[in-house]
């Protein structure tokens, strides 16, 4: 016993005093240590819950991209069909859509002579499909009251065709008149239009264009 509380040898007593300390933390180290691993064997429930949800599964109801580009709840499939824009030429012009014009080839002309009658289509707003035929299209030549020459009467005189249309674009159809008055049948030797002043009109699907006059002399 008194050599545990006073130690025998030629070093100081200091030096032995350090040796026994050092001894013992190393022998509660030791004993913390097989503390930990012999009852510490399961995992911190803690920690495991602070680790999160497995990253490998997609929880219910979380948005994901489908290949049609539309966002859906995972486990619903959804289809979106491509939108197909309609083409002029899948468009076709009404009345309300165009602008009509009308111009003589010339303002004045004999008695008995043809006249070429310019019809000018254009669209009002957005391209369209116009479609030239005596259905759509008549002109009428008038002096005063009287009804001198129609397509009515005439509906080969129209030649027929589809015209794309565009705003500020106009297109032309070329409509060649005789000359003479006509009537149901366009039946030939029809009177010639006397001199005086006369006023032809187009209309197209009921859109009217500007009376434009001319001279017969």
């Amino acid at each position: 016993m008194s050599s545990l509380l006073r130690p025998v040898g030629h070093l100081p007593a200091s030096v032995y005093w350090f040796r026994r300390a050092l001894l013992l933390v190393v022998l509660v180290a030791l004993v913390f240590v097989l503390v930990r691993v012999l009852g510490g064997g399961g995992s911190d429930p803690k920690n495991s819950a602070a680790a999160g949800p497995d990253p490998s599964t997609t929880p219910t109801g979380v948005p994901t991209p489908t290949a049609g580009g539309k966002t859906t709840e995972a486990g619903k499939k959804t289809s979106e069909s491509p939108k197909t824009k309609e083409t002029p030429k899948d468009v076709k012009c009404t009345g309300s859509d165009v602008v009509v014009e009308v111009l003589p080839a010339t303002r004045t002309l004999t008695t008995g002579t043809s006249l070429n009658l310019v019809v000018q289509l254009s669209a009002l707003r957005d391209e369209c499909r116009a479609e030239v035929d005596p259905s759509e299209l008549t002109l009428t030549i008038t002096s005063g009251e009287d009804q001198i020459w129609t397509t009515e009467h005439c509906e080969k005189v129209i030649p027929r065709a589809t015209l794309i249309l565009a705003k500020g674009k106009q297109s032309p159809s070329i409509i060649a008149w005789d000359g003479r008055r006509s009537r149901p049948g366009c039946l030939p030797g029809q009177l010639k239009a006397k001199p005086g002043t006369y006023v032809v009109k187009a209309t197209y699907d009921g859109r009217d264009s500007t009376p434009q006059a001319f001279t017969i002399v």
